[in-house]
């Protein structure tokens, strides 16, 4: 049987963060060495810990290719550092730290803003509409002018042919596309006309259902904490914003709204130092927004350049202050794993997979069911699409590439086969043990 399917298991072992293994492997014996890198029975036994049900090993040769799992993650960051991708993803390992660091301050200094009792939970959901469900039955016209002209005969009454898709029940709360959101006060019967990069969708809402609190505790659950923790957020840039005497120069900014600011000009003053125009747009590199349009009009701008200064500057100085950074040490070299994994994985997989539009739509077709349960609609029903299509034919491209690797790096993997038969023979033993 096949126990690890790549490149999706392969990738879920490069990505695992650390376990705590069972306690006899807590001597973490060196199984393999992958040039100068070690796979312990801690590792092994904490990647055991987070296959699926169904996984286990049964023959020896199962084991193996479990553990050529590891052996390959291991493979990956080798060439990844061997491309010198660790510089590429130096940013997005610094954007994960800047928002472990928000979510830890938060809790410390928001936390009582961040929690809720039940009878807030209530009230959100019955605020957010969230115990009215809808279906909708969708109908894909590629004409502007046929797609009017069904639109008219729908609302006639007239019950159109043609291969309609029903998606499943939605709720306000996991809507996703802004449009369809706009449904839910549509009533049963009703029909939008839909438009997105020159196709079009006639939607009407087919069904509508009520559901308790009860029914939808998780969703409703998640979508509050993401309200309180947007609400705590502002709340805490105002608070810092009046620890350290931030103020803005309202005419510098409307300078740099025309177009008109030199680079030195002093956007900012506080008690954490100044900030001119220049050091804005370095801080907008470092935080990956230097590609996000100018606001035009300088409140706007005003709130843009208060929220890059103190997370660039006042935010590291109150982690700090508060030993933030030292606990996040023993995580951020896993993250940086994962990230690098992901660069070269794009590099040398998704870079060479080139998909067109009639592509997409035959795809979409073959798994119309799959995509009729969603809700999405448009450009990103279409980006999932790709996304699903883009997966489906990086397999085959990985396999060839991971056995390329397994081939380039033979001389530099050891395995020792002494400790992974004694591993292999305690855990069978575990798990099935003799009875006398």
């Amino acid at each position: 049987m096949e126990l690890l399917k790549s490149p999706a298991a392969l990738l879920a072992v490069g990505l695992w963060a650390c376990a705590d293994a069972p306690p006899e492997e807590s001597a973490s014996a060196v199984l393999a060495r992958v040039g100068e890198a070690e796979i312990s029975e801690r590792d092994f036994a904490a990647a055991l810990e987070k296959l699926p049900a169904g996984s286990e090993a049964q023959t020896l040769a199962d084991w193996r290719r479990q553990f050529q799992a590891l052996i390959d993650k291991e493979l990956l960051l080798l060439e990844a550092r061997a491309q010198g991708l660790d510089e590429a993803v130096a940013g997005a390992v610094a954007a994960w730290e800047r928002k472990e660091l928000v979510e830890q301050l938060l809790v410390r200094e928001m936390g009582e803003q961040l929690a809720y009792a039940e009878p807030e939970l209530a009230e959100f959901f019955a605020e957010s509409g969230a115990a009215r469900e809808i279906r909708l039955r969708r109908l894909a016209v590629h004409d502007r002018a046929a797609a009017l002209e069904a639109l008219k005969k729908v609302q006639d009454g007239v019950d159109l042919p043609g291969e309609w898709s029903e998606s499943g029940w939605l709720n306000a709360l996991n809507a996703g596309d802004a449009r369809v959101a706009a449904l839910f006060l549509r009533e049963v019967g009703d029909v939008e006309l839909v438009e997105t990069d020159g196709h079009y969708l006639l939607i009407t809402i087919a069904a509508e259902r009520e559901v308790s609190l009860a029914d939808r505790r998780p969703l409703v659950e998640a979508a509050l904490t993401r309200h309180k923790k947007q609400q705590a957020n502002l709340a805490y840039l105002e608070q810092l914003t009046s620890q350290y005497a931030v103020q803005l120069d309202t005419a510098r900014l409307r300078q740099v709204v025309a177009g008109a600011a030199r680079p030195e000009v002093r956007l900012v003053r506080s008690n954490a130092g100044d900030w001119s125009a220049a050091d804005y747009q370095q801080a907008l590199v470092r935080l990956g927004a230097d590609a996000d349009p100018l606001p035009a009009d300088v409140s706007a701008l005003g709130f843009k350049v208060t929220r890059a200064f103190v997370v660039d500057q006042i935010l590291p100085q109150e982690a700090r202050k508060h030993n933030f950074y030292a606990e996040l040490e023993p995580r951020r070299a896993t993250v940086r794993e994962q990230k690098l994994i992901q660069a070269l994985w794009e590099r040398e997989i998704f870079a060479h997979i080139q998909i067109d539009p009639a592509q997409v739509r035959a795809f979409y077709e073959a798994n119309a069911q799959r995509y009729a349960r969603s809700g999405a609609v448009g450009r990103q029903l279409q980006a999932q699409v790709a996304r699903d299509l883009r997966d489906a034919q990086a397999a085959p491209l990985f396999d060839r590439y991971i056995e390329q690797l397994r081939e380039k790096y033979a001389a530099v993997v050891a395995v020792e086969e002494g400790p992974f038969g004694e591993f292999v023979s305690r855990r069978r033993q575990a798990t099935n043990p003799v009875e006398l």
